[in-house]
């Protein structure tokens, strides 16, 4: 099977030449001639002889219709169009019913949408019956129509198009425009044979560079020293080759091509030319339009190229295969995503949007070979589109090709506007168009928000996927607001889903195609839930004003393992919480400086997702409020053997060699235990060292803080402490040992803060301590000093080594 080329880019006619005067010959010669030139598929010459046998008589519909059978094969819309309208119209030709349907398919070619319109309805109306390939073939150009008119009305307005200029074009075919730099490489018909077999010389295609849009030539050296067709040229990413074909002609219209590749050194020069071996070029088969680009998903180089070859849709389909620096070429695949039982050729691939572009004639299209692009996510291919106008037109539009900012497109095609080779027929040719963009910025903003309340929900996390792959594009993430941004591709169908921890997602999906102009679209996503929504208020309890910096504390009172929620908000008095139905639960919110105000709700009564408020008032803390404060000390600390009842040491510095010897505790009491309880009393050891060694050595010193506002608001206080020892010493011993813990809280108190050791110093502030060493000792805690593991490391004996603030007195 060859391909035709009435349907890719190197449609290469040649024009035939009258070897003998019209005088000379009969009907009979000329007829000969044209069904020989037919048979050999050289259109032109055919289309010549077979009009001049119409001028013996211009109604003979069997000339007439072989006529416009060459004319339209010669792309010679107009005047195969006038042909197969003579036929319909004129003569109500019922031999030949393919007429109308052809008639339909070059008024489509020509953008005539509606005429095609009424010759597709009378085909199918008078010989629907006759050929079910032509019926179905008219049925879906037919249905196509609406979106021919449609799309051509609307040309994207964001895009200026115009035919190339300087040398560029020629009254022959240019197509494979590709952009390297500042240079621009194309293939051209306008070359003869230099060795022809036969005569007259067949045109051959070279492959030439346009620098900065100036004077074309040739690519010196023996890729172009032949009398063959050479086109298609691809160049790799790091411009260290080209791939390109090489074509020979079957008869006056089909070529058989073969994909090569050269090696180029730093000058642009060309060698080591190769043809790809199986299982690229294989035998019987055309392999075209190659187009080399790297595969992101694997690194590696990938080769997209068109072939004709088994195991396709049908016509010539996109293959694609990975390049192993070891093992070469893999077998190739076929782009089922893309192709149909009908042509597609001429890949291009972007990597900057992950687009592969291609020209097919068996899609919704305009007419003829028309631009579509399918998106590329990792391994998996999206949905065909089609570009619409301009890119496209009713006519031939072939070889897309984007520069790599994306602000320019090249393109071949036949349309109205290209030069002609043969102005008489107005046939052929391909010209190459340039395409400036003017790039929009299409950006999406998914706003999320609780669908019971309405309030725009934070910590929600909105997931971009292409829809017709289903993969994921991007993952926004926002935990302090209910925005999330990205930018979007154009003619691309989206699904955004919206997700946040004990809510239902929602999802929404649009398009982007068609768009032509900077927009911004705004997606509202509403995530439902079925738990209670919590909003707690925090006021001052006198005067109502909002307070905020408040810390709330939930405590799920049906189920006490369950973790408490605690929230501090540092720029509001309003905490927004969700919490299960069915259930019981206590709030509580403190903040320093003032008494807790506590509150409990039932969520049990509620069947469904609601919305509780609880309001919740603090009044301004009384110092007494915040005592006592316990404050624990290591076994015979400060000063070990001393029998003082003063010392220097600070309370501070020992609270935190107390809290490292944690360990050490664990391990002195929790040894012997069996293993279940170890563990159990590791537990608790944990909850002292970190909750009331630590802690109530925090405890302390925001105390402190609350005291010097109390002094400077000019109160006289008095703190009573009391020193307490386990009972391992004899009662003298523990009775000095108490008195040095409440002298080391003390140096530790006029420490923390340089007012309070003036208002000490004035008098203001006054200290009284009580030392009962081992007197308040409960009965079971153990003193026997050679029971260390009891009477140092038991719980028991470490809560009685303390020091107690008991009551801060206001004077």
């Amino acid at each position: 099977m060859h391909m035709k080329t009435k349907y890719i880019s190197l449609l290469l006619l040649f024009v035939f030449a009258m070897t003998q005067s019209l005088t000379a010959q009969t009907k009979t010669q000329f007829i000969n001639r044209a069904e020989q030139e037919y048979a050999n598929k050289n259109y032109y010459g055919a289309l010549e002889y077979f009009n001049t046998v119409l001028e013996f008589d211009d109604k003979d519909p069997i000339f007439l219709f072989k006529a416009a059978e060459s004319a339209r094969q010669f792309n010679a819309y107009e005047q195969a169009a006038q042909k197969y309208s003579m036929l319909v119209d004129s003569l109500n030709d019922d031999a030949h019913p393919e007429a109308s349907f052809y008639l339909a398919m070059m008024k489509q070619r020509m953008g005539k949408y509606e005429d095609a319109r009424r010759y597709f309805n009378m085909y199918i109306s008078e010989f629907g019956g006759n050929d079910s390939l032509f019926t179905k073939r008219a049925r879906k150009e037919l249905s196509h129509l609406d979106y021919a008119v449609a799309v051509s009305n609307n040309p994207k307005k964001n895009i200026k198009i115009e035919r190339m200029g300087g040398d560029i074009n020629s009254s022959a075919s240019e197509v494979a425009p590709y952009a390297k730099g500042d240079n621009l490489y194309f293939s051209s018909m306008r070359f003869l044979e230099k060795n022809p077999v036969t005569t007259p010389a067949k045109e051959v295609g070279k492959l030439m560079v346009s620098s900065k849009g100036k004077a074309s030539t040739t690519i010196p050296g023996y890729i172009n020293e032949r009398d063959q067709l050479v086109s298609n040229g691809s160049i790799s990413k790091d411009g260290k080759a080209i791939y390109y074909t090489i074509c020979n002609y079957l008869n006056g219209s089909d070529i058989h091509c073969e994909i090569f590749k050269s090696t180029i050194d730093a000058s642009g020069n060309l060698s080591n030319e190769i043809k790809l071996p199986d299982p690229i070029n294989i035998p019987g088969s055309t392999a075209t339009h190659p187009q080399i680009t790297i595969d992101k998903l694997t690194g590696r180089e990938i080769l997209y190229f068109v072939s004709d070859r088994t195991g396709g849709k049908g016509g010539l389909d996109i293959w694609y295969s990975l390049l192993d620096a070891k093992y070469g070429f893999s077998q190739p695949t076929n782009l089922v995503e893309a192709n149909t039982a009908f042509d597609e050729i001429t890949p291009f691939y972007n990597e900057n949007n992950d687009f592969l572009y291609f020209s097919a004639d068996g899609r919704e299209g305009l007419g003829g070979f028309d631009i579509y692009k399918i998106s590329k996510i990792e391994d998996s291919y999206g949905a065909v589109v089609g570009l619409g106008s301009p890119f496209n037109s009713s006519y031939h539009d072939i070889y897309y090709m984007e520069t790599t900012d994306g602000s320019t497109v090249y393109l071949s095609s036949n349309r109205e506007g290209s030069a002609y080779l043969d102005e008489l027929h107005k046939s052929c040719c391909f010209d190459i168009y340039k395409l400036d963009i003017v790039k929009i910025e299409i950006d999406l903003n998914a706003l999320t928000y609780d669908k019971l309340t309405g309030r725009p929900l934070k910590n929600a996390t909105v997931i971009v996927y292409d829809q017709e792959t289903g993969k994921e594009l991007a993952r926004i993430e926002n935990p302090k607001g209910n925005e999330h941004t990205m930018i979007l591709t154009e003619d691309r169908n989206y699904m955004v889903v919206a997700i946040r921890e004990n809510y239902y997602p929602d999802t929404v999906r649009f398009s982007t195609l068609g768009m032509d102009k900077t927009e911004s679209i705004i997606k509202k996503m509403f995530l439902e839930t079925d738990m209670i929504l919590l909003d707690v208020f925090t006021f001052t309890k006198i005067g109502n004003f909002p307070l905020d910096s408040t810390t709330i504390v939930i405590k799920d009172m049906t189920d006490p393992t369950k973790r408490d929620i605690v929230e501090f908000n540092p720029l509001s008095n309003e905490y927004n919480f969700m919490i299960d139905r069915g259930k019981e639960y206590r709030i509580t919110a403190s903040k320093d400086g003032y008494t807790e105000d506590i509150a409990t709700i039932d969520t049990r009564p509620y069947e469904k997702s609601a919305l509780i408020r609880k309001d919740l008032f603090l009044d301004k803390f009384i110092l007494q409020d915040l005592l006592p404060i316990a404050l624990y000390f290591d076994n015979d600390l400060p000063d070990l053997d001393s029998k003082s009842s003063v010392t220097k040491a600070v309370f501070g510095d020992l609270v935190e060699k107390y809290v490292n010897r944690k360990q050490t505790y664990k391990e002195k009491y929790t040894k012997p235990l069996p293993a279940d309880e170890r563990e159990m009393a590791k537990e608790e050891y944990e909850t002292f060292f970190e909750g009331d060694v630590r802690g109530g050595y925090d405890k302390f010193t925001r105390f402190a803080d609350n005291l010097v506002q109390e002094l400077q608001a000019g109160n006289k206080v008095e703190l009573i402490l009391k020193g307490y020892a386990s009972p391992r010493a004899d009662s003298k011993y523990n009775l000095a040992l108490g008195q040095r813990r409440v002298n080391s809280v003390k140096n530790d108190l006029i420490n923390l803060n340089k007012d309070l050791f003036a208002f000490f110093q004035s008098g203001q502030l006054v200290l009284t301590d009580i030392s009962f060493g081992k007197e308040l000792a409960p009965q079971d805690v153990i003193g026997t000093l050679g029971d260390e593991r009891n009477s140092i490391y038991n719980l028991k004996a470490a809560k009685e080594r303390r020091v107690e603030i008991l009551r801060a007195a206001r004077n």
